[in-house]
């Protein structure tokens, strides 16, 4: 059950004294970041905040007409009732949508426009409303990726500064508590289609889930735990192998070829994904390329 008291400690399991830091909330007017929000000004009415400890910022990226219109208004009406900082990005011709990838073009626009707004307010951590339904709906689309443990973790409720309080919560959680805090927000009816993946895994797969168990969205959550911890124990794991191969020199890090190939193929790869080596047919090159052989990548993560 979502309640003020809970929301509170999930915020404090994922950072020390949250009081003493500073938010942007990412507030699109659907109800888990009005619930969000609420939850916020509520922290910050009760003094376990300070008044400027959080900002608000929306996007309108007028794509569904007088309903983004209205979405941008329910965000703004809020931030003006309760005395609350309001950024607001509206798309423009200058923004050139593609006519593919919308989404992931919407993605990247969005977070552009953050960490911009935390650059200049020196706003320390984002917050976003992903919920424990968006959690199973990235589980399913990461296991047809086949995309490995770090996939199937799913989203992280504190990763590179931005912090996902309400991923403990389901909508159905979410939806009830918008309804007894008498919440104001709106439905984005797009979301009913299912021309997207996401929307397809919301609309049609999860419904299906669900009706095989009574608590299955619990019982995802427990999994997911699980594959958490596991994810964290195989990395540390990951790292101690990865010390025992590795030679400095200056300032290059080198790891010791023959010592590498000795390891298992999950081992090889989750040590060279580190440096930009993230497709599974490259690895072999590297073990039977000639001495002396140079593989580049522009980027590591």
């Amino acid at each position: 059950m979502l309640e003020k008291s809970n929301f509170r400690k999930q915020l404090e399991n994922l950072i020390y004294q949250p009081e003493n830091h500073t938010f942007l909330l990412a507030v699109s007017g659907g109800a888990d970041s009005m619930v969000l929000a609420f939850l916020f000004r509520d922290l910050r009415d009760e003094k376990q905040y300070s008044e400027y400890s959080f900002q608000i910022a929306h996007i309108n990226y007028k794509l569904r007409g007088e309903d983004s219109d209205r979405d941008q208004k329910v965000v703004q009406n809020f931030c003006e009732k309760n005395h609350i900082r309001f950024h607001l990005y509206e798309v423009s011709e200058k923004d050139k949508k593609p006519e593919n990838s919308i989404q992931l073009w919407a993605r990247e626009l969005r977070y552009a426009f953050f960490k911009e707004i935390q650059e200049k307010e020196n706003l320390k951590f984002l917050v976003t409303a992903h919920h424990l339904n968006d959690q199973l709906e990235t589980f399913i689309i990461n296991l047809s990726k086949a995309a490995g443990i770090n996939g199937l973790s799913g989203i992280p409720a504190n990763d590179n500064f931005i912090l996902r309080p309400l991923l403990e919560f389901s909508k159905q959680e979410i939806y009830q508590f918008a309804e007894e805090n008498n919440i104001e927000f709106r439905e984005d009816l797009s979301n009913k289609k299912s021309d997207y993946l996401r929307n397809k895994i919301r609309n049609e797969i999860v419904p299906k889930l669900q009706e095989t168990n009574d608590h299955f969205l619990e019982n995802f959550k427990k999994s997911a735990s699980y594959l958490n911890q596991t994810k964290d124990f195989v990395q540390k794991q990951i790292q101690e192998i990865e010390n025992t191969l590795t030679v400095f020199n200056q300032d290059h890090k080198i790891l010791s070829k023959e010592k590498l190939d000795q390891e298992s193929d999950f081992v090889k790869f989750e040590i060279l994904k580190k440096y930009g080596f993230n497709q599974e047919e490259e690895i072999p090159k590297i073990f039977k390329a000639e001495n002396n052989s140079s593989f580049f990548r522009k980027t590591i993560s």
